[in-house]
C-alpha cells in the first residue's frame, strides 16, 4: 500500500484526496506544520517516509497577493522549495498543483502543456516559480488545474449558491462574463490524479481540469438552475468589477498528453450542488 503525505489539509483538494486515497495517509494541516519552516517539513517528511507527497498547500488569494507579495512568495515558492529539499535523497514523488493563471489568456483557445506561460500577477508568478522548483526534482510532477470548487471549503460555487439562497424577491446576482476557464470539481481531480499515479505517470507537467469551458457568469447560472432557485444572473465585465489583480481573459486548459481526462465541468457542478443542497 502506498504512503501519501498531503500538505494543506483542510483545503478542498486535500479533503477530496482524503476521501479518495487508499493506503496510509498523513494529512498535514498548516496550523500544525508550516511549509515555510524548512526544518519542520523536513522532519515530518522523513518521519513518515511517504511514497508520494501531494503538495496542495498554497497561498491562493489572487488579489491579496498583490498587496502582500512577500507572503505569496514565502508560501508558494519558498514553501515549495522546502518540500523539494525534504525529499532529496529519497525515492519520493512530489505532485504540485498549479494554476491556469500562469497564462495571459491571449491565445483565445484552451492551453496545452507546451504553450508558453506569461503570468500577469503576483499570485500567478509565484505559482509558476513553484512549478520550476518541483520540476527540478527528478520525481517532480506539476498538475495545472483551474477554477477549483467542491462542496467543502471556500469556492465560487458555494459562494453563488449561498448568495442565491439568501437573495430576496426581485434581487439579482452580478457575475463577470468576460473571463473564460475550465471549472474543476475537486473530487474529479483527486480521482484522476490518483488514477494517473497508480498507472505510473512519468514526471513532468500535466494539465488536468474539467472538460470544456465557460464564463464565470455561465457557471453561476448553472449553479442556480441546478439548485432550482429563481434568480437572475446579470453579466458584468472584469473592468467594472475593479479587482486589484489582473486575470487572464481566456485560460481554459486541455491536455496534449496521455493522462486520465476529467468529466465535463457541468457534471462536477451537478455533483457539488447535490451535496450542498441538503446542507443548505
Amino acid at each position: 500500500m502506498l504512503r501519501w503525505f498531503v500538505t494543506g489539509a483542510g483545503g478542498q483538494l486535500a479533503t477530496a484526496f482524503a476521501k479518495t486515497l487508499e493506503g496510509e495517509v498523513f494529512l498535514s494541516q498548516e496550523a500544525a506544520l508550516d511549509i515555510r519552516d524548512a526544518d519542520a517539513i523536513h522532519a515530518a517528511v522523513h518521519s513518515f517516509a511517504p511514497d508520494i507527497v501531494l503538495h496542495t498547500a498554497a497561498y491562493t488569494d489572487v488579489d491579496g497577493a498583490e498587496a502582500d507579495p512577500a507572503l505569496a512568495e514565502a508560501v508558494n515558492v519558498e514553501g515549495t522549495r522546502n518540500v523539494i529539499k525534504a525529499v532529496r535523497g529519497t525515492h519520493t514523488t512530489v505532485v504540485y498543483f498549479s494554476t491556469d493563471y500562469v497564462f495571459d489568456g491571449a491565445k483565445g483557445s484552451p492551453y496545452v502543456e507546451s504553450d508558453r506561460t506569461h503570468p500577469l500577477g503576483v499570485y500567478a508568478r509565484t505559482k509558476l516559480a513553484g512549478e520550476e522548483e518541483v520540476l527540478s526534482w527528478v520525481r517532480g510532477i506539476v498538475v495545472r488545474t483551474a477554477w477549483l470548487y467542491s462542496d467543502t471549503g471556500k469556492n465560487f460555487v458555494k459562494t453563488i449558491l449561498g448568495a442565491a439562497q439568501k437573495a430576496k424577491a426581485g434581487e439579482h446576482l452580478t457575475v463577470v462574463d468576460d473571463q473564460i476557464g475550465s471549472p474543476t470539481y475537486a473530487g474529479h481531480l483527486a480521482a484522476a490524479v490518483d488514477e494517473a499515479l497508480r498507472q505510473g505517470v512519468a514526471p513532468g507537467l500535466y494539465h488536468m481540469a474539467g472538460s470544456g469551458y465557460c464564463s464565470w457568469c455561465e457557471l453561476a447560472r448553472e449553479v442556480v438552475q441546478l439548485a432550482g432557485i429563481d434568480i437572475e444572473v446579470v453579466p458584468t465585465t472584469t473592468a467594472e468589477l475593479g479587482r486589484p489583480a489582473p486575470r487572464p481573459a481566456f485560460s481554459a486548459l486541455t491536455s496534449e498528453r496521455p493522462i486520465p481526462r476529467l468529466p465535463h465541468w457541468a457534471a462536477g457542478v451537478a455533483e457539488a450542488v447535490d451535496r450542498l443542497i441538503p446542507l443548505g
